[in-house]
Order: structure tokens, then sequence, then C-alpha cells
């Protein structure tokens, strides 16, 4: 048995060994196990699958790549500059708006249709917690470090985020629409279009730099960065902050595990 000291990790049982030799290698190796929560720091959960990952990377992509393309035709000093390839900038921009609004959505749908299903009907439920969690931070709770009710994989602030985007995707659609094809529309209607268009794209870019500066200044920032790059968030980081996800994951491998050993025995 191994107990905790003041030193470190230690045998209780000083006559039992912590080393042999294995027959394969011929070499001491240590058979004290590993202390439980260095297990628990280095287990990972897997968070988001092959296809939510390239669904975000595309979008996010893509939609760089707009801003910048209607921002140029926007300043008048660029305007001016490009001159008569406005108009093919603006071809483009239809064309990356499309992507960007499409793209993701197709990825979801071939990939992995029943996680997109799950997703959407994870981000419409909402709990007390959840309702309780948003309420809590939009006072600044979560920036000063406070203890807040319990999330599931997506916090109440996560769902929120995936609403707006999700809004704003159609909103660029239907203006962007519009623009595209405002020969024979009313003046008005295409003034309109013009202007929630921009409205929507500063939004939306001020959305941006509150998620970069989330992944970059928060203290958990950098492992949900990692968790869309490879998929997988710490385990104390699901329980720390997630943690009816991770009572969920912990149950469902518990189900698995037990139903592994009754096969075994048969």
């Amino acid at each position: 048995m191994v107990t905790s000291t003041s030193s470190g990790w230690s045998a209780s049982r000083p006559s039992r060994p912590d080393r042999r030799v294995t027959r394969a290698t011929g070499k001491s190796v240590d058979t004290r196990p590993m202390p439980p929560s260095d297990r628990f720091y280095e287990s990972r959960l897997l968070r988001f699958v092959l296809a939510e990952r390239l669904a975000h990377w595309l979008y996010a992509l893509f939609f760089l790549a707009a801003f910048v393309s209607g921002v140029l035709m926007w300043a008048p000093a660029t305007r001016d500059w490009m001159g008569g390839a406005r108009y093919t900038v603006s071809r483009y921009h239809a064309f990356i708006g499309a992507a960007m609004v499409l793209l993701p959505l197709l990825v979801m749908l071939i990939l992995d249709r029943r996680r997109l299903r799950d997703d959407l009907r994870e981000v419409d439920v909402w709990s007390r917690e959840d309702r309780r969690w948003l309420a809590l931070a939009l006072r600044g709770h979560t920036l000063r470090g406070k203890t807040m009710p319990p999330q599931g994989r997506l916090n109440a602030g996560q769902k929120v985020n995936v609403i707006l985007v999700a809004a704003m995707a159609v909103g660029f659609a239907a203006t962007g629409g519009i623009l595209m094809h405002k020969t024979g529309l009313p003046s008005w209607l295409v003034s309109r279009a013009l202007w929630l268009h921009g409205f929507l794209a500063v939004t939306a870019f001020a959305l941006f730099l509150g998620h970069v500066a989330h992944v970059f200044v928060t203290q958990h920032g950098r492992h949900y960065l990692a968790g869309m790059v490879r998929g997988r968030v710490p385990e104390w980081l699901a329980r720390e902050r997630h943690r009816r996800w991770w009572e969920e994951v912990v149950r469902e491998e518990e189900v698995l595990q037990q139903k592994a050993h009754r096969e075994a025995k048969v």
C-alpha cells in the first residue's frame, strides 16, 4: 500500500520491495503505483470530436478572410486604391462568406451527424445551474475566481456564444444575399441590409477578440485551446469547470467496466 508523507509518496511496508527486475529486459523497474493525484492530472477526456474541431477552425478561418476583405472594401483609402478590382474583391468576399456559413455545417452533417444533433440538443437545453451560472458570470464572478454552479460539457457562456455565432451566420447570409442581388430591390432595403451587415461584422469581430482574449489571458485558456486542437482536455479541468459532464463521463466508464467484467466472467 502507498501512503502520502510530508516528503512525498512512500511505501507503508518497508519489507515489501519497491523495485523488481523484469525478465524481458533484466532492468530494475519501480513497482510503486503512481499517486492518484498524478494519474488524475495526467488523464484527459475527449471533449470535441474531429468534426467539431474542423467546423470550428473552418468557420474561424473563413470569418477572418471575410472580415479582412470586407474592411478593404469599406475603408475609403483601400477602396480607392483597389479601383476596378473592388468588384472582384466583392465577388470573392461573397464566396468566402458563403463558405463560412455552409462548410462548417456540411462538415458536421457529413462526418458526424449524430454529434451535431447532440450539440444542438445540448445548446438548446438550459438547466437551473446554467441560468444561475450565466447570471453570476455577468456579475464578474468567473473573472474573480468565485465558485460557480456545476456545468456540462459546454458552460452557459459557451452556449450563448454558439447561439450568437449561429444567429450572426444567418444574418450574414441574409444581408449578404440582398447586397449581392440588389439590382431591382428597394433602396431602403439595400441600405438597411448594408448597415446591418456592417453591424454584424463589427459585433462578430468583437466576439472573436473576446474569444482570443479568453484563450491567452485567462488561467484555463490554453487548456481550452489545446482541447479545440487535439480534442481532449485535462480531467482536472473537466471536474473543476464542467462538473456535470465529468460526472457523466465517469458514470459511463463505470458502466463499461462493469459490462466488460461481466463478459470476462462468461
